[in-house]
């Protein structure tokens, strides 16, 4: 089921852009109807050997670099 695609924002308290991730994330995710859930985890790049850039968003295995693009965040939902 779709719903079960674990999404996680990866954030950093100085990054200017995460906010804006966050919102298109939010914008996106909404027009689901809450059938799809995130966390935003708060990193410090050192010792995160999966994420070399913020913001990452990650949709099960598919990993979204930068700002997003909404289609971005819709295909990765559903591939």
């Amino acid at each position: 089921m779709y719903g079960m695609k674990e999404i996680v924002l990866y954030t950093a308290e100085d990054c200017p852009y995460c906010s804006v991730a966050e919102n298109i994330l939010k914008t996106v995710l909404d027009e689901y109807d809450g059938l799809f859930q995130y966390k935003s985890v708060n990193i410090k790049l050192k010792g995160q050997s999966n994420i070399s850039s913020i913001p990452t968003i990650l949709v099960g295995k598919i990993k979204i670099e930068g700002l997003p693009e909404r289609e971005q965040i819709h295909t990765a939902l559903f591939s």
